[in-house]
């Protein structure tokens, strides 16, 4: 996640061509030639910045601000997978160019600003931890393509449950994003007017605002799976499961609790001899490594050895380790694997580091490489089938 926004650390981070770029772009008279000062001089541009007017800064702030937000690492692979979904490889291929994060984004946002949107929808949704998910596994097929009719249908019937139960959510607004193996539906009812004490001009206002929250489902035709993050809305979880069954997939849930338990893991098999990831050869996947692994007293949980020996010259090294120093009365509570793909030039990054924890903490999203690694852990024997608690008729 990104550090929070100042405006002289962004001048500092963002090349000055880029600067000059955007004001042009923008019709900005910014009181300072760009070319003639060094690059990363945040002071003295910060300078000619407080000299502009107030509307002309707070434009400014509100761009640079979307700009930082996506400086990240899994934001700019949000605007690459962008990118990929209008086939756009030599937008890829100029921004994997560029050095820097903010570079790398700053150029975006000027090229191409029809990426934004779903670039920074799809960013919001890597951010979420996985414990703010809720899955239901194993759904009805979708036997015919919902419609835009039908996600329009889902949003009206969001506001309706939300506005008949709370009072709010009377209006509601659908954004839908195919990406990968996954829909992405970003939900946003009406939420309480809210009252907030803003400058106006010279004095202090209290306006009130009409809010939003929101609500995304993440559904996975490939896998039959639904993640839904409703954060503070946990009691309404089931009943929006319902209705996202009932709109997209034309499914009734009936006689079932739509929750499933969280996925459990068993690391036991990744430290007996001889084992091996299942990685199919036509897989992304091109190896993982075991870089550490910890240790439990079953007598005193609080008792924790951790195993940490880089396996570059010995892929077996934390196991071989974990063999001479491990008792009866310990179990494996947790592993740190690396997760190497194959050269692909729509990756920013080669590997993944994953994080699991017993029983059932894993660091994995719903990305698709997330998917992937995913679906190397289950055909392995680590992820143990998911103990579905629903039972999805129709």
């Amino acid at each position: 996640m990104a550090e929070p926004y100042s405006p002289k650390q962004f001048f500092r981070n963002v090349y000055n061509i880029f600067l000059l770029q955007y004001f042009e772009k923008n019709k900005i008279d910014f009181p300072l030639d760009l070319y003639a000062i060094k690059e990363n001089n945040a002071d003295t541009i910060f300078e000619a910045f407080l000299t502009l007017s107030d509307d002309t800064r707070h434009r400014i702030d509100s761009d640079f601000q979307k700009v930082h937000a996506l400086a990240t690492d899994a934001g700019i692979i949000s605007l690459i997978e962008e990118a990929k979904e209008f086939v756009n490889h030599q937008f890829i291929d100029s921004l994997q160019a560029i050095s820097g994060l903010h570079g790398k984004a700053m150029w975006a946002f000027l090229d191409s600003p029809e990426y934004w949107q779903g670039a920074s929808m799809l960013y919001q949704t890597r951010i979420i931890p996985s414990s703010y998910w809720t899955k239901i596994n194993q759904l009805p097929i979708l036997e015919q393509h919902f419609s835009d009719n039908d996600i329009e249908l889902l949003a009206q019937a969001i506001g309706e449950y939300f506005f008949k139960n709370e009072g709010r959510g009377k209006q509601c607004k659908i954004d839908h994003y195919k990406r990968g193996k996954n829909d992405y539906f970003f939900a946003f009812p009406e939420d309480f007017a809210k009252t907030a004490i803003e400058w106006v001009d010279n004095d202090l206002q209290s306006l009130p605002h009409q809010m939003a929250f929101e609500i995304v489902f993440v559904y996975c035709e490939h896998t039959a799976t639904l993640d839904l993050y409703a954060r503070k809305n946990a009691k309404n979880i089931p009943h929006l499961q319902e209705l996202f069954a009932l709109y997209i997939l034309k499914a009734k849930l009936t006689n079932f609790t739509p929750y499933v338990e969280n996925k459990s893991y068993d690391l036991e098999p990744i430290f007996e001899a001889g084992f091996e990831f299942d990685i199919p050869n036509e897989s992304d996947i091109y190896t993982v490594q075991i870089l550490s692994a910890e240790l439990t007293c079953k007598n005193n949980p609080s008792s924790h050895v951790t195993v940490c020996i880089s396996p570059d010259k010995n892929k077996d090294a934390v196991r071989d380790r974990l063999l001479k120093i491990r008792f009866q009365t310990e179990y494996i509570s947790a592993v740190k694997l690396k997760v190497f793909f194959k050269p692909n030039a729509m990756r920013t990054k080669p590997a993944k580091v994953v994080s699991i924890s017993m029983p059932d903490k894993c660091n994995l999203g719903c990305s698709d490489d997330d998917i992937l690694i995913s679906e190397i852990l289950a055909a392995s024997g680590i992820e143990a089938l998911p103990l579905n608690l629903s039972l999805p008729c129709m």
